[in-house]
Formats: structure tokens, C-alpha cells, sequence
């Protein structure tokens, strides 16, 4: 063999270790986006048990009023943070609208996971 076809060979396997570890590198950061996500959805499923939305009932008017519709942010494990709003439909009162989002600071940028949900509270107690 000569020095021309030592060097090619040389020349070939570096581009190829090249590649792979670029490609072995998009692949784990694939990886760590898909683990912050899986993790952000189980927060969403944690904060949404720990502040549930419930209905109370007034003892005057028998008015039924949602409770917990806003949470402040509550930090989780990880620098995950819960926190939900809520806001009314203006063209129908009883129509609330709420945003449950859980944010994350992944590679020096914020991210976030949110969720809506439309709840619909009518004081008609006739079902009950």
C-alpha cells in the first residue's frame, strides 16, 4: 500500500466518525427533548390533582361558582414549574376558559407545555 491510499483511507474514516458522532448527538437531543416533554405532561397530570377545579355551592342563592380557577406558579423538582389561568368568554358568562401550563428552562431558553380547557358552569340545578 502506498502513503497516497493510507491517507485516503484516513481521510474516509474520519468523515465517518464525523458523521456518526453528529448524528449520535441530534439523537440524544432528541432524546432529552422527548424526556422534558414526557416529564412536563406528568406535572400537568400532578398539578391538575393536587389544585382540582371544583364547583362550590352558594348556601343563599344555590349558585353554583367554579373554585381554583387560578394557581400561582408552584416549582416542581427538575426547575419544572405549574402554574394554571383562567379567563371568562365574553360572549357567554358561563364560559371560563383554562390555560394549565408547566414551563422549563431547557439549554438556556425558556420552554413550556400548556394545556386549554373550556369549562362550562351553569347555575341549571334541574340535572341534579
Amino acid at each position: 500500500m502506498t502513503l497516497i491510499e493510507v491517507l485516503m483511507a484516513l481521510a474516509i474514516l474520519t468523515v465517518a466518525a464525523g458523521v456518526l458522532m453528529t448524528a449520535t448527538s441530534r439523537c440524544l437531543a432528541v432524546v432529552r427533548t422527548a424526556k422534558n416533554y414526557y416529564e412536563a405532561r406528568r406535572i400537568l397530570e400532578i398539578g391538575e390533582l393536587e389544585y382540582p377545579l371544583l364547583l362550590v355551592q352558594n348556601k343563599n342563592d344555590k349558585e353554583l361558582k367554579p373554585l381554583n380557577l387560578t394557581v400561582a406558579p408552584v416549582e416542581y423538582p427538575n426547575g419544572f414549574s405549574y402554574q394554571r389561568t383562567s379567563e371568562r368568554n365574553t360572549d357567554k358568562d358561563d364560559l371560563v376558559i383554562i390555560h394549565n401550563r408547566v414551563t422549563w428552562s431547557a439549554r438556556g431558553r425558556d420552554a413550556f407545555e400548556e394545556v386549554t380547557t373550556y369549562f362550562y358552569c351553569t347555575n341549571d340545578l334541574t340535572g341534579l
